[in-house]
């Protein structure tokens, strides 16, 4: 499992290799809701815009991306998915394999 480091950015965009698939992603606030989203390009091609980031749900469940789960955890309950709380550490985002999520 691999922690996705959120830096305190509203529009912020990195890479990184997952699966052996080079993945782009995108992270950005939403002032309004105060609410994060996440954008996802696999080898340089757009699958993923707009998506809310949801304490306690694999981003990436709908999909067949072959990339395994993206995910934001949080030790406290209940606490929602804000920059500040990615920024922070209060809320974590982490990348895992199938076979990590099987073996947890």
């Amino acid at each position: 499992m691999n922690r996705i480091n959120i830096r305190d950015h509203a529009d912020q965009q990195f890479g990184t290799i997952i699966n052996g698939r080079r993945v782009t992603m995108r992270i950005r606030k939403n002032p309004t809701t105060d609410r994060c989203t996440l954008d996802l390009s696999i080898d340089d091609q757009p699958v993923l815009h707009g998506r809310k980031i949801v304490t306690g749900v694999d981003l990436l469940a709908p999909f067949q991306f072959g990339l395994g789960v993206i995910f934001a955890a949080s030790p406290a309950v209940d606490t929602a998915p804000t920059l500040d709380a990615l920024v922070g550490g209060s809320v974590r985002l982490f990348s895992a394999s199938e076979a990590e999520v099987e073996a947890a």
